[in-house]
């Protein structure tokens, strides 16, 4: 389905695609998200002209036309698995986290979900160098989600209570999966040794609270003791189809990527993640948000666009 890429007043997800193997899973996500808000999905793909590149001596038009088979392909798998209704966008850029946030701004997205697979290859990328910049700096709300082992349908979603700002997101994004395929949410507290986390009591008054935001669908709750947070969620993660966390850690100047309990849970779990982080909101916030947006257009020229 093809779109003039304008959203309007309605509820709109952006997806990023490029990995082929990744597009039923986000896409699959992505509708869950939709349908709960009565919304739709913008579907991308990226075609990476690097500055250095002969590529350079072609239009954007030209590449597109010529060069960008899979990123066709891409889109088109994703209008025909999509269950809402899409519209889809191939681009041509130099600087594809600026490219992502371009298509943010013009779509005026709620949510972009991004996928990751692999390590990043790169010394100083968290989760990849077009991950990075965009969790940095959420353009929008932001949804991670890490590839794995997928069933054959979602039974079951595990919740943990890590706290944060971005807790309420994730609480919104689990209760969107688990109320279109029929789960059953286990919310989860983690008692460890020492520190705030070490208190029984206030972990169980913790799942309590998280569990009120489910009313419309099964909840179990679940307090375990553990080394750490990590730890403790993955032990409990093996029995589930899905794990939804708020990003943790917290930053101003140089805000953490999804912090370190996501970071473990999401390397480390068989099954799928979604990691949610919220937009920045206060004035202080945003005011970062522009200043890393801009530092992250300066080190990528920027191409041009096609729409599909």
């Amino acid at each position: 389905m093809e779109g003039d890429g304008t959203a309007g007043e309605q509820y709109t997800i952006v997806v990023a695609l490029s990995n082929p193997a990744a597009v039923e899973q986000l896409l699959r996500s992505a509708s869950d998200l939709a349908t709960r808000h009565d919304g739709r999905i913008h579907a991308i793909a990226i075609e990476h002209k690097p500055v250095n590149s002969p590529f350079l001596m072609f239009s954007d038009e030209h590449i597109s036309a010529e060069y960008a088979e899979e990123s066709t392909q891409l889109l088109e798998r994703a209008e025909d698995v999509s269950e809402v209704p899409i519209t889809t966008d191939l681009r041509v850029d130099s600087n594809v986290p600026s490219a992502i946030r371009g298509v943010v701004d013009q779509v005026d997205a709620n949510v972009l979900l991004m996928g990751w697979r692999e390590r990043a290859s790169t010394a100083d990328a968290i989760l990849g160098s077009s991950v990075d910049p965009i969790l940095r700096r959420p353009p929008c709300d932001v949804l991670v989600e890490r590839m794995g082992t997928v069933a054959d349908g979602v039974e079951t979603v595990l919740v943990p209570t890590v706290g944060g700002p971005h807790a309420g997101l994730a609480s919104d994004v689990a209760a969107a999966v688990a109320a279109m395929n029929g789960a059953t949410v286990t919310v989860l507290s983690v008692v460890t040794g020492e520190g705030p986390m070490a208190d029984p009591d206030a972990a169980r008054r913790k799942v309590r609270r998280t569990a009120a935001q489910f009313p419309d669908v099964p909840v179990e709750q679940r307090v375990v003791n553990a080394p750490d947070s990590a730890a403790g969620i993955l032990e409990v993660a093996v029995d589930h189809d899905l794990v939804v966390l708020g990003a943790t850690g917290t930053g101003l100047v140089r805000p953490p990527v999804i912090g370190s309990v996501a970071d473990t849970v999401a390397r480390e779990s068989d099954c799928p993640v979604l990691i949610a982080k919220r937009r920045a909101e206060s004035r202080l916030e945003r005011l970062f948000e522009r200043v890393g947006s801009i530092s992250d257009r300066l080190t990528g020229s920027s191409g041009g666009t096609r729409r599909r």
